[in-house]
């Protein structure tokens, strides 16, 4: 009964969601008194100039973004068991994971643009510029800004699921039983090794290519405007006061369905075909056993690359922390002629309530969800209800364009729109899922010796969830509600739909000033939505490094 009820928090507004958006865009809107089914707005919505091309801008930028973080992320995890580098790239991602899509958008467009810290680095010594050059860079016709921001930021999560996922899997032992059997380093990885990481990793990237085929708030300060991605043109609409634009919002939204839909089979045809390839070097016997040349040369390209996306990340942010206290900064100076706080303190009220906004909201919302996820992890897995793992995944698996519109019409007639119990009931749609995909493998992992241990001393299942179980796994506890925390703070559709203007947080003022507003406005803000998620992060690893001092002796698991 708890489980169902759980999924009706989360099943209900995704129904309704869903209702709400294909109901309209087949002419159904009592509301507009259009009561007459048509397929004149989606027929009509195909010629409209540009539509065409928003679609292949957000097929090209999620499939190709989402392809480099997945194989990069694959390389990254099969070269770290041979070397001691992934201790020190766990250090890195972490913060990387924290930081907000708007985020790592607008330090990429701080970084990368004409008049960016890159370029002032390199001029005029190297590019004898004086002036910023007249470039086509942020935003390019092609999306490669945007492709590179979602990489910059997918990459660290597909990382942290990897390296949990590579606790659960024997790599080595692997690698040395297709050694035995005259495979090559690099056919290894694709015969033994790949196969395993892939299956368990599938969920992960397909989230990820989700949210790429329907990313707003990135791909307003990164992704080309004429035409813009089919995301941010559906979202204009939908901002549109007349009641056609709405129509096509509407339609436009179950096209953005179907892409996600199209991108998923794609992804999950393309990893079938590679499996077939090496199932039929299989089936002939062919080994690639001299392959050492090869696999060296794919090591210092992979560990390249990786170096280059994580050093762009880094550089992003301190470019946007560089912003955010310069007074006076002019081309092609490497750093500012004049440093100040005058920005901090002229919108010092408003900062502080964009931040209180961000932190209840967060707060309350991955609490929430990481109770929800104790409870429902608590509960017996029967084999009948295995299934009801998907319902809380759907809202990750849908552009949250496709539904959050339809969603909205649920809340109006709810008469619940504008409050803080609205917001947060739709920042819960996505925050639980990633508590409970981070979380459930691990609490599922738990030795059951340990609370039948508990039993036998007259425990209760309470006591025994909260003196053995709980502190046992506090590593994982804390590490889900951190993601959590942060997820919550980068969620900017929902925030939007759900507040109706009245809450603002961070990532809406970020959004709204990467329009039109000053740079160091822009980089203070920024900087305010970073260090939200840091301070929760390092909040629990100084906890869990007090807490390790104290029962060092007594660890068992993390």
């Amino acid at each position: 009964m708890v489980k169902w009820s759980i999924i009706a928090v989360c099943m209900v507004p995704v129904c309704a969601g869903l209702a709400g958006v294909f109901l309209p865009a087949f002419g159904w809107f009592p509301l507009y008194g259009k009561s007459d089914f048509t397929f004149d707005i989606i027929g009509h919505l195909v010629s409209r100039a540009g539509f065409l091309h928003s679609i292949w801008l957000s097929i090209f930028t999620a499939l190709f973004s989402t392809f480099i973080a997945y194989w990069l992320c694959i390389f990254i995890l099969i070269y770290s068991q041979h070397f001691s580098y992934h201790y020190w790239l766990r250090k890195v991602i972490a913060p990387l994971i924290a930081v907000p899509h708007v985020t790592m958008a607008v330090g990429i467009l701080f970084l990368i643009q004409p008049s960016g810290w890159w370029f002032r680095i390199i001029s005029p010594w190297l590019t004898g510029w004086q002036t910023p050059a007249n470039l086509n860079i942020v935003p390019d016709l092609y999306g490669f800004s945007l492709v590179l921001g979602l990489v910059v930021k997918e990459l660290p999560f597909l990382l942290l699921v990897g390296f949990a996922i590579l606790k659960q899997t024997n790599i080595s032992g692997y690698g040395q039983i297709s050694r035995s059997l005259g495979y090559g380093p690099v056919s290894s990885w694709f015969h033994f090794i790949h196969p395993l990481i892939a299956v368990r990793l599938r969920l992960c990237v397909l989230i990820v290519l989700c949210f790429a085929v329907s990313v707003v708030d990135m791909a307003l300060i990164l992704a080309p405007s004429t035409p813009a991605p089919l995301a941010v043109k559906i979202f204009s609409w939908y901002q549109e006061p007349e009641i056609e634009p709405q129509f096509f919002a509407a339609a436009g939204s179950v096209y953005l369905l179907i892409i996600a839909a199209f991108c998923c089979g794609i992804w999950l045809l393309f990893g079938w075909g590679v499996g077939y390839i090496f199932r039929l070097f299989s089936f002939y016997g062919v080994r690639f056993s001299s392959g050492w040349r090869i696999a060296k040369l794919v090591q210092i390209g992979v560990l390249f690359s990786a170096a280059l996306i994580l050093l762009i990340g880094i550089l992003a942010l301190l470019s946007a922390a560089i912003w955010a206290f310069a007074d006076i900064w002019y081309f092609p100076n490497m750093l500012p002629q004049k440093w100040g706080v005058s920005a901090w303190e002229n919108g010092y009220n408003t900062y502080v309530s964009l931040a209180l906004n961000s932190f209840t909201i967060g707060f309350i919302v991955s609490m929430l969800a990481l109770i929800s996820a104790i409870i429902w992890l608590e509960i017996p897995h029967k084999p009948v209800l295995k299934i009801t793992d998907f319902f809380i995944y759907v809202p990750l698996l849908l552009p949250q364009a496709g539904f959050l519109f339809g969603m909205q019409i649920l809340i109006i007639w709810l008469n619940i729109d504008g409050l803080l119990f609205t917001v947060i009931w739709a920042h819960y749609l996505f925050v639980f899922p990633y508590i409970l995909l981070t979380l459930g493998p691990i609490w599922r992992r738990f030795d059951i010796r340990y609370e039948l241990m508990g039993a036998s001393l007259g425990l209760g299942k309470l006591a025994i969830l909260w003196r053995v179980k709980m502190p046992m796994l506090a590593v994982p506890i804390i590490t889900a509600f951190s993601i959590g925390f942060a997820v919550s703070c980068a969620l900017y559709l929902p925030t939007i739909f759900a507040g109706n203007g009245h809450f603002l947080t961070l990532t809406t003022e970020a959004v709204t000033l990467a329009a039109n507003a000053s740079r160091q406005a822009l980089g203070i803000a920024a900087i305010l939505q970073m260090l939200l998620p840091l301070i929760i992060f390092s909040a629990a690893g100084i906890y869990l490094k007090l807490r390790w001092r104290r029962y060092r002796y007594f660890r068992i698991a993390d």
